[in-house]
């Protein structure tokens, strides 16, 4: 549920708690067009930012202007809805900052099963590779990954004033890649393609603002749905042997649909689509 105060000081810790959460969904590989060798481990450690442009960017400037305004005068109900609709926003896919950490194992030959940890989310992954650069000219790879987020939003200091009462998000991707790899380098690109179901509610208690003598307000809002992200990718690492450093860009357009609701009754259903720009770098070891 998300809620809202009029004065500008609480909707601005509101928002930077969103902006610091790092709730963005991980949207780099920080993996090559390959899997190891059977018996062998491909690691990777990392930071991904998150730039969502188009309507996610324009409701946090409609909010900015509203939240300023509240200073001097009552906001009416469709106005605070508006503001609603940013944090909806900010929550599904914020300007943010995600590290990231992941390990993958060969089991077999051309099959890798991995585990990714990115803030507060886990992934559980699989690989196989179709592909060989020395029997085909080129590698490739596709699979399967399934993504949780088992550890709620950081609020932060907002916590005086915002109870979680609830928060869950999964996600499903397919990784495809293309590429290359030799002793002191990695290329790779391929589609990217993910699904994600959200939901949150939170509680904001409004305690009385008494140099205004403006009784204090509580409200519920609540605000689920499902997006789709769907692009490409392409990355490039140089290093030797075992350790390399990498740069990876992914590029997608966020599909979304969701259901705004205020004290359980439903305001409007909200779409966020908008364009991700998704840089990422990092170290990729192979051992």
């Amino acid at each position: 549920m998300l809620v809202l105060r009029s004065t500008s000081t609480l909707f601005c810790a509101v928002l930077a708690s969103f902006l610091a959460a790092g709730c963005a969904p991980a949207l780099s590989s920080m993996q090559p067009a390959h899997v190891a060798p059977k018996g062998h481990v491909q690691a990777e450690i990392g930071m991904d930012v998150s730039v969502p442009t188009g309507p996610i960017s324009d409701v946090i400037d409609v909010a900015t202007v509203l939240v300023d305004a509240s200073d001097d005068r009552d906001l009416t109900q469709a106005e605070v809805d508006q503001i609603y609709d940013a944090a909806g926003g900010l929550f599904l896919n914020p300007p943010s900052v995600t590290p990231h950490v992941g390990v993958g194992y060969t089991a077999v030959d051309n099959l890798e099963i991995s585990l990714r940890f990115a803030t507060s989310s886990i992934r559980l992954g699989g690989r196989y590779q179709f592909l060989n650069k020395e029997r085909h000219g080129v590698d490739a790879t596709v699979g399967l990954g399934l993504g949780y987020y088992v550890l709620p939003l950081p609020l932060g200091d907002t916590l005086q004033i915002i109870e979680l009462e609830d928060f869950s998000r999964y996600q499903v991707d397919i990784p495809i890649a293309f590429g290359t790899h030799g002793s002191w380098y990695r290329l790779w690109g391929g589609p990217r393609l993910m699904y994600t179901h959200f939901g949150t509610s939170l509680k904001l208690a409004i305690p009385e603002i008494a140099a205004k003598a403006i009784a204090g307000r509580s409200e519920l809002a609540s605000f689920g749905g499902n997006a789709f992200y769907v692009g490409g990718q392409g990355g490039v690492a140089v290093g030797y042997k075992h350790v390399f450093f990498g740069f990876e860009l992914t590029l997608v357009q966020l599909i979304s649909n969701g259901t705004l609701k205020v004290l359980d009754k439903t305001v409007r259903d909200l779409d966020h689509n908008s364009f991700i720009v998704y840089p990422a770098l990092g170290f990729m070891g192979e051992f």
